[in-house]
């Protein structure tokens, strides 16, 4: 549940296992995706091929560890999920690996996320909220619950909504000297 402007309560929408058939495909350009090739997808309401939609580049910047856990408080109450702790490992010999770089991994066990410093970005989390809320790999159901946290979140970003104590959208020029020579 979250609040709505009015004051009252809404009911956050998760897709269930069973309302949608097990094929993805882009609502825009009808090409097949698959859900294992997440780095080329984009999850925002529905799932897209990273062609016809990019994220909202406030999703995919990078927040301090602090701002993460508020968010996964956050996301946690307004979908219902039993709370998730998140722990930061910020070593680069564990998360630099030989081909790519490893952001964040669930674990299913403990019900818990560590995030890897390069992984300390919304569109992360929301992954990894997806993995152990649905408790499975890159499967068409786990798309659907990642593209609904991503939208939430980005509908909070939007309306200004982000969490206590932290600005929930930067110009582009925050942190950047006026002055560049």
């Amino acid at each position: 549940m979250d609040e709505s402007p009015g004051g009252g309560k809404i009911k956050v929408a998760v897709p269930s296992p069973g309302t949608a058939g097990a094929i993805l495909e882009c609502p825009q350009c009808r090409v097949v995706l698959n859900p294992a090739d997440h780095g080329n997808l984009v999850f925002d309401g529905r799932v897209w091929c990273d062609k016809c939609r990019a994220y909202d580049r406030e999703l995919i910047r990078p927040r301090e560890f602090k701002e993460m856990q508020s968010w996964s408080r956050l996301i946690c109450t307004a979908f219902g999920f039993p709370p998730v702790p998140l722990e930061i490992d910020d070593d680069p010999a564990l998360y630099r690996l030989e081909y790519t770089v490893l952001m964040a991994e669930a674990n299913h066990r403990q019900r818990s996320i560590r995030l890897y410093a390069p992984g300390c970005r919304l569109v992360t989390l929301c992954h990894e909220l997806a993995h152990l809320y649905t408790g499975q790999d890159h499967t068409p159901w786990w798309a659907r619950i990642f593209a609904s946290l991503v939208a939430w979140v980005k509908s909070r970003l939007d309306t200004g909504k982000g969490v206590e104590g932290y600005q929930a959208r930067l110009s582009i020029y925050a942190g950047v000297p006026k002055r560049v020579y």
